[in-house]
């Protein structure tokens, strides 16, 4: 969820436990070591999720099974729970409170970093009217998990004469693409091309297609990605063409989503400060200079996108390789990219190349 960034810190402690508890049993002092707290800041945490219902105790602290194959539903929770998100959502729907006090400056700190901030005159949020917009989306499929069609009904309704959301021309080049998309979901309004775009972010084969027709036209896009991959390529050597395929299009993926003025921290869905190995750093000073489209880029945002694009193409290229002796060939060229090895990989990408 793009979501614990407009979190305070003891929510987003707990999003993160919940998190961690999906994935295994924990002690009290592994999940310490893992959020960098006391052990009796997690105990109070634990033992306000254990209050809700969320979390049990048995030999280890784990979710509750009913919880186990949807985490994201205590995730959901836990943010409408809080009054800081709620006095968010209060904005991005237009209905904020019309006064200034220490909690809209609070929340205004945190939506700097997103180049957004609180309008109190009007009661809404105040910054580039695409990532509102995308925010906007992107609330009502995570948090009301409607149906595609009612989806862009709801929000079609909301902007009957908006502009600021139309999508330029250039960034569609095959026309077929999004009156298929159009007529799969009855839509008519101008807001197709922005629902277009943020659909194909949930459908990778959506995405292939797309990307196929950014490189039939050679649109500056594409050309911009394929500068990127010969880059990369310097550093990284792919073990099959289809790691490198996919790897490609989530790049593309991701030049797509900053050419539509979407910030890198909503992109890879992360909101605050993390440590990123030297190799992605690296890396992404590289593209940085020789990109113009990742001029205004955070170094340190862009290799954690970077990191992130490695591990989602991992899991991709192994759902398409569901044969045991390629998903371990895979499995092992991508294990350097893990989280829990990132920090390790401080090679300099110039004298070695990494196998992918």
């Amino acid at each position: 969820m793009i979501w614990q960034f407009i979190a305070k810190k003891k929510c987003r402690r707990q999003l993160q436990l919940v998190e961690l508890l999906q994935q295994k049993c924990y002690s009290v002092a592994e999940l310490a070591k893992k959020t960098k707290v006391s052990t009796k800041t997690i105990l109070r945490d634990l033992y306000e999720l254990q209050k809700k219902d969320y979390v049990i105790k048995r030999r280890y602290w784990q979710l509750r099974e009913c919880y186990e194959a949807n985490y994201y539903a205590v995730q959901r929770k836990i943010l409408l729970e809080n009054q800081h998100f709620q006095l968010f959502q209060q904005y991005l729907w237009n209905r904020g409170p019309r006064v200034n006090h220490s909690k809209i400056k609070e929340l205004n700190h945190q939506l700097l970093r997103f180049n957004l901030s609180v309008n109190c005159q009007t009661g809404s949020l105040l910054g580039a009217s695409a990532l509102i917009f995308y925010l906007q989306l992107r609330y009502l499929r995570d948090f009301y998990q409607l149906e595609e069609a009612e989806l862009y009904y709801q929000l079609d309704q909301k902007y009957p004469m908006n502009h600021s959301c139309i999508v330029k021309k250039e960034l569609i080049p095959d026309e077929r693409l999004l009156a298929r998309f159009t007529q799969e979901f009855g839509l008519q309004g101008q807001l197709a091309g922005a629902f277009f775009l943020e659909y194909i972010g949930y459908h990778y084969q959506g995405c292939s297609e797309f990307y196929d027709s950014h490189q039939k036209h050679r649109t500056g896009l594409y050309q911009e990605s394929k500068r990127a991959i010969a880059l990369i390529e310097q550093a990284v050597s792919w073990e099959t063409e289809v790691a490198k395929q996919v790897f490609t299009i989530k790049l593309f993926e991701l030049f797509l989503g900053i050419r539509c003025c979407l910030p890198l921290a909503v992109l890879s869905e992360h909101g605050e400060q993390v440590e990123v190995g030297e190799f992605f750093l690296r890396l992404s000073r590289k593209l940085k200079r020789a990109l113009p489209l990742l001029s205004n880029c955070r170094v340190d945002e862009l290799a954690f996108a970077l990191e992130m694009i490695f591990s989602a193409s991992h899991h991709i290229t192994l759902s398409l390789h569901p044969n045991l002796k390629s998903a371990l060939v895979i499995q092992e060229r991508f294990h350097p990219f893990f989280p829990c090895d990132i920090g390790k990989c401080n090679e300099d990408f110039s004298s070695r190349k990494v196998m992918l």
